[in-house]
């Protein structure tokens, strides 16, 4: 599987350095993340869509937690109030908000639940590459772990968010011959997305 990232992940500038910042911010303070989502799935696949978020799944303690608040609210963009993350979002299993109006960028911040799949996926990160010109770094969730993901939300959008079969049929096309499938269908029957996968999987290959 090549390393080189689509062309589309030369993003807007803005949005560029609002990631780039988040994750140097991470590393900074040794918090262990991968990138997840639509991001992770062009970077995979190599193909573009127009996307401002980026999905970033973490392990940290809430002093470490509180450290990286502490950091973005410096950054002069919206960030949940510190006592609503703590007493709220992370209770209720929500991400965390981080919004720049004026680059247009946004981040979900989502704390790794220390059981089942979550565990697994922070065995599995690996380093690759987020942007070229120059080139930059970033951890990232395993493509097999991206597609469980996106196979979970599109379950909860009840089949609505078309995006997500579609940027799993695009991974397919980049990565399919690297795939662990054992791993994919023992987590995606854990998840209760095995019946979906093995649809999508199907259809790909129509």
């Amino acid at each position: 599987m090549t390393d080189t990232p689509p062309e589309a992940l030369s993003q807007p500038l803005d949005q560029r350095q609002f990631n780039e910042r988040l994750i140097q911010a991470l590393e900074q303070l040794d918090i262990r993340y991968g990138i997840g989502g639509s991001v992770a799935a062009m970077s995979y696949s190599r193909t573009s869509r127009l996307t401002n978020d980026i999905d970033v799944m973490f392990d940290a303690s809430y002093e470490r937690l509180s450290l990286l608040i502490q950091e973005v609210q410096q950054w002069q963009v919206y960030i949940d109030p510190i006592e609503t993350i703590f007493e709220f979002n992370l209770p209720a299993q929500l991400p965390i908000n981080i919004l720049d109006g004026l680059a247009g960028a946004k981040a979900d911040l989502f704390l790794v639940r220390h059981a089942g799949l979550d565990t697994a996926i922070m065995t599995r990160l690996r380093r690759h590459k987020l942007y070229v010109q120059p080139d930059f770094y970033a951890w990232f969730m395993s493509p097999e772990d991206v597609i469980l993901y996106k196979l979970i939300y599109f379950k909860k959008s009840e089949g609505v968010s078309q995006k997500h079969p579609t940027d799993i049929h695009a991974m397919l096309r980049a990565v399919e011959g690297h795939l662990d499938l054992a791993y994919l269908e023992q987590w995606s029957r854990e998840v209760d997305v095995l019946e979906l996968w093995r649809i999508v999987w199907d259809e790909y290959h129509l």
